[in-house]
């Protein structure tokens, strides 16, 4: 069943939510600043409790947490300790632990020059890839990530799209987002669910996403470009362009439509 949502409120910040997040597939929870992203995710992760019901059917290492703020995970003075925490808690065999710790912060994209740094002490765009590879080491069933692409550049957020795609199409990851960069939803979601204030005023899959200008604006966001470009085409030349937020796709559907 993976994770269920029944009526699902606390305080006022969060409004009634009913959903299913579809297993093996990436949802985004969209929202503008202060619309109730972080406290739906602490919702979803147990962290908090609310009125309503959250069906969970994943436990333990099943269920893998990224905080906006990395630093609220770390209690350790190495990453290598960080990472060896969870491992060694899992029972993980002593032996092949250094090769796990390696491989999980490749996977990221750091170094391992990095094991004996104070984690406290690193760049914040790699404390944000640390806090991944401390729950992508452990290999779970769900991935839950608040702000996934804060702190980091073009190139780090160009690498997480794909890491995660990569993760859900091979591995069969279910995996949420929770963010305001609408521009990343666009480009990693399968499904979403768009709050204004603790409240859903929009869900579906990525084609509905794609066709929901009017309800982003008034979650208070903008619009991205490329989708306003396909509207106004539609609106002043009559001409149905596919809905895609993949540039080299729509420049194929343009060179079909003018030919």
């Amino acid at each position: 069943m993976g994770i269920k949502l029944s009526n699902l409120s606390y305080q006022n910040k969060i409004k009634n939510i009913n959903y299913q997040f579809p297993d093996g597939q990436i949802t985004s929870v969209i929202a503008s600043s202060g619309g109730g992203k972080t406290i739906l995710s602490y919702l979803l992760a147990g962290i908090l409790n609310g009125e309503g019901k959250v069906e969970n059917s994943w436990t333990g290492r099943e269920l893998g947490y990224v905080f906006q703020r990395p630093e609220e995970s770390f209690i350790f003075n190495t990453v290598r300790e960080e990472i060896a925490f969870g491992l060694k808690k899992y029972n993980y065999r002593l032996d092949v632990l250094d090769k796990r710790i390696e491989e999980s912060l490749k996977m990221v994209g750091l170094s391992k020059k990095i094991w004996d740094c104070n984690p406290f002490h690193l760049s914040s765009g790699e404390k944000k890839l640390l806090s991944l590879a401390i729950t992508l080491s452990l290999n779970p069933k769900v991935i839950i990530i608040d702000e996934p692409t804060i702190y980091l550049d073009n190139q780090n957020g160009e690498r997480l799209l794909r890491l995660l795609k990569k993760i859900k199409n091979n591995y069969h990851k279910t995996i949420i987002i929770f963010t305001s960069d609408i521009n990343f939803a666009f480009n990693i979601s399968d499904n979403f669910l768009l709050l204004k204030n603790g409240e859903v005023i929009g869900q579906g899959d990525k084609k509905e996403l794609l066709n929901s200008s009017d309800r982003i604006k008034k979650a208070g966001m903008e619009v991205p470009q490329i989708i306003n470009f396909i509207n106004n085409v539609k609106k002043k030349k009559n001409v149905d362009l596919d809905l895609t937020f993949d540039i080299k796709e729509l420049m194929k559907d343009i060179y079909r439509n003018v030919r």
